[in-house]
């Protein structure tokens, strides 16, 4: 039984919450949605064509919102292909683009064509947040608060994601470092901590912009976070050949208390990346001075092999020294305060993305209840089963998917089945 609760928590999870291209849709030969595809799959791309193909068709059909959400794509990677190039993002290349997502979800508001990864609504956070980020990253604080506001002003930085995020930084003690990942976590805390002020004492570092040359500059520059590395060895650092091996890092002040683990091979199983050599630096650097928490969901690559020294704690993931029981029936404190009442369900529903994203709280109740399941407390799983469907209702956010309803559902029926 244990077994069949695992698999399906993980089934359902992959299904419907990691926000995963969608291809394989008929399309024309020479339409410039295809040819924005076959650059996607280039190492080197050039969407200039794309580009070209793209601005004729949607001025021959301005109404057409999928040309123009392809149009929007295409001059975005113009402006910077990935984090690497967020540094060079351009403000009239910004604008260009999100005019054309802005334009989209006037003409669909719940938009109906398709999705290459992000719906209009998060690329306009990623377009906003990047500029943000090109702007941080050369400590101009006054158009980086530009950005988000002017961004916020065109429909990026929605409530929901906001208070989602608000959530996820209230989950971590005080300063704390927290490591994230995606669009739709790391831009809008970027927000929150340069316009709201709020939980400044955290610092952010978005695990997947640690293979950028700026990115792990600015967090030792600004940040003061503590590195290993002089600016110059950032500049040069690339992947590094890598056998399994035992890390193992010392409180100085108290040699008793020590992390230790075996980290094993992140890529093709012979390397770690440049951005996972700079994460093990900055746990050898800060780990027994702050708390360090993962954002949730953290598989085994992104979190250094981290995992059995991981304590479930919501939205988010604190790192032990110690290796973790997870025989114990305890539950977070911060399941108790995560909550709806700050968002709109006409707000949510218009952006399959953030329906995905404030899913999270579910599955901060479920990974709970799982892990009560496995023990064998299946009255504290029915519990705490029973306050996720009270605090999370339906009729304030739909479920990521039907096979994640139909596995609440299930799982409901089940422990209640058990306990008569």
């Amino acid at each position: 039984m244990k077994r069949i609760y695992a698999i399906i928590l993980i089934f359902i999870f992959l299904f419907s919450f990691l926000q995963i291209p969608l291809f394989g849709q008929t399309i024309l030969p020479d339409s410039g949605k295809n040819e924005f595809k076959i650059q996607v799959g280039k190492d080197t791309p050039d969407y200039t064509k794309a580009y070209k193909i793209l601005i004729k068709q949607v001025e021959e059909n301005p109404e057409n919102a999928e040309l123009r959400y392809f149009l929007g794509y295409t001059i975005d990677r113009l402006n910077s292909n990935d984090g690497n190039g967020m540094p060079d993002s351009k403000k009239e290349m910004s604008i260009r683009a999100s005019e054309q997502f802005e334009t989209v979800n006037k003409l669909q508001p719940i938009y109906k064509g398709e999705i290459l990864i992000l719906d209009p609504y998060s690329k306009l956070t990623a377009i906003w947040g990047s500029l943000a980020g090109a702007y941080l990253g050369r400590a101009l604080i006054d158009s980086a608060k530009w950005a988000f506001e002017e961004g916020k002003r065109r429909g990026a930085f929605s409530e929901p994601i906001l208070e989602f995020n608000r959530q996820l930084l209230s989950s971590c003690s005080k300063n704390a470092i927290l490591i994230s990942s995606g669009d739709n976590i790391t831009f809008p805390i970027w927000y929150l901590q340069t316009i709201e002020q709020y939980r400044a004492d955290i610092i952010v570092v978005d695990g997947s912009l640690t293979n950028a040359i700026w990115y792990p500059k600015y967090l030792k520059r600004e940040k003061n976070l503590k590195m290993n590395f002089s600016e110059a060895t950032l500049d040069t650092l690339q992947y590094l050949q890598w056998e399994a091996k035992t890390v193992n890092i010392i409180n100085l002040t108290d040699t008793s208390q020590q992390l230790s683990w075996v980290l094993r091979p992140t890529y093709w199983g012979n390397y770690i990346l440049r951005g996972d050599w700079i994460l093990l630096d900055i746990f050898q650097q800060n780990f027994f001075n702050r708390p360090v928490f993962f954002s949730t969901p953290s598989d085994s690559t992104f979190n250094l092999h981290l995992t059995s020294h991981l304590t479930n704690e919501g939205l988010v993931d604190r790192v032990s020294y110690q290796v973790v029981d997870n025989g114990k029936s305890e539950i977070s404190e911060n399941l108790h305060n995560y909550n709806l009442e700050k968002i709109r369900i006409d707000d949510v529903i218009k952006s399959p993305d953030a329906i995905s994203i404030l899913n999270g709280f579910r599955w901060a109740y479920l990974r709970s209840v799982y892990q009560l399941i496995n023990i064998g407390n299946k009255d504290r799983a029915k519990n705490v089963l029973r306050m996720m469907i009270e605090k999370i209702p339906a009729n304030k956010l739909p479920f990521a998917s039907g096979e994640m309803e139909e596995y609440v559902q299930h799982l409901s029926q089940q422990l209640n089945n058990n306990l008569r």
